[in-house]
């Protein structure tokens, strides 16, 4: 049963090799289409799509449909016992390209090629692009750029142990200033003392809101992971983040809360709510910048706007 489900998988992944984003350089497709949060940087969606057209869904990692974010994905497996030392084909690699210990990207192990490196499908890849070139495709790759290999429970393992809370309100401590710290570098209205209090708690419930994560207010470390993942987003340089794309009214998250940034230092009036939702608000103020620059006013965010804007090289 367990060898059947993996080349379930396996088969699955293979059949979308070369499937790409419509139109290319949205990252829009099906597997975002699926998931429910499109226009954004697909990889983890793709698996978690692969493995729910196999049959075996993968169940709540980020959300009810598998994971979203490849740093709380982690997170989440380390602690229910479901990284593996020794993968077979079928089980997922969570890629950490600088070695700073976060997951950067994630695929679905083929095999190993015994020369030290592995052959394995990714979505959101390209030769050119390791972690959003806009592709599915059979990479082969060496196993020192990889964080972890995980055998999901739904392949016979040991049953999942659910991922405790590590913090709620109520709690002090160093542990919830370095979440704090995390939320404030993220724009969120806190400060940063240890003491999880109701400001604390809202702040995370609205951090939860803008990443569609339930909003529960409290923290475990799949929110934690998460809060990593949007700290790199945001501390890389922007042009990584846009180059060729599109913002359009309707989208959501750092990008679009990058633009927003963006429209208010360039002196949007009104101020635009910085809050990584592509609204009529920013949409118009998307529009008075087209204007005021001489571009097409159109409301989305493209090249030409984005580069006039300074997110672009």
């Amino acid at each position: 049963m367990t060898q059947a489900r993996r080349n379930a998988v396996m088969a699955a992944a293979k059949a979308e090799v070369g499937t790409g984003e419509i139109p290319p350089n949205s990252n829009r497709n099906k597997y975002g289409a699926w998931y429910g949060i499109d226009g954004v940087a697909w990889c983890a969606e793709f698996v978690s799509w692969v493995f729910n057209k196999a049959g075996i869904p993968l169940g709540t990692v980020d959300s009810a449909k598998g994971y979203h974010y490849c740093p709380s994905a982690y997170n989440y497996w380390n602690r229910t016992g479901q990284v593996t030392k020794k993968p077979q084909g079928g089980d997922i690699v969570l890629f950490d390209w600088n070695g700073d210990r976060l997951a950067d990207h994630t695929g679905i192990f083929i095999k190993d090629n015994g020369n030290g490196t592995f052959t394995s499908i990714e979505g959101n890849t390209s030769f050119g692009n390791d972690s959003n070139g806009g592709q599915v495709m059979e990479r082969v790759r060496y196993y020192a750029v990889v964080q972890a290999f995980v055998s999901p429970s739904i392949y016979g393992n040991a049953d999942p142990i659910p991922v405790p809370l590590e913090y709620k309100k109520g709690d002090v401590g160093s542990g919830i200033a370095g979440f704090q710290q995390k939320l404030l570098k993220l724009g969120y209205a806190i400060t940063v003392d240890g003491d999880f209090g109701a400001q604390t708690e809202k702040m995370i419930k609205q951090f939860q809101l803008d990443q569609h994560l339930n909003a529960t207010g409290k923290v475990n470390v799949a929110l934690l992971g998460a809060m990593d993942e949007c700290v790199r987003i945001k501390e890389a340089p922007p042009m990584l983040l846009t180059t060729g794309s599109f913002l359009n009214p309707g989208d959501n998250g750092m990008g679009v809360r990058l633009l927003q940034e963006a429209l208010n230092k360039k002196g949007a009036k009104p101020k635009v709510g910085e809050d990584g939702n592509y609204g009529p608000m920013t949409k118009k103020a998307v529009e008075d910048f087209q204007r005021a620059n001489k571009l097409q006013v159109d409301g989305v965010a493209g090249p030409m706007t984005l580069k006039k804007i300074g997110l672009m090289m």
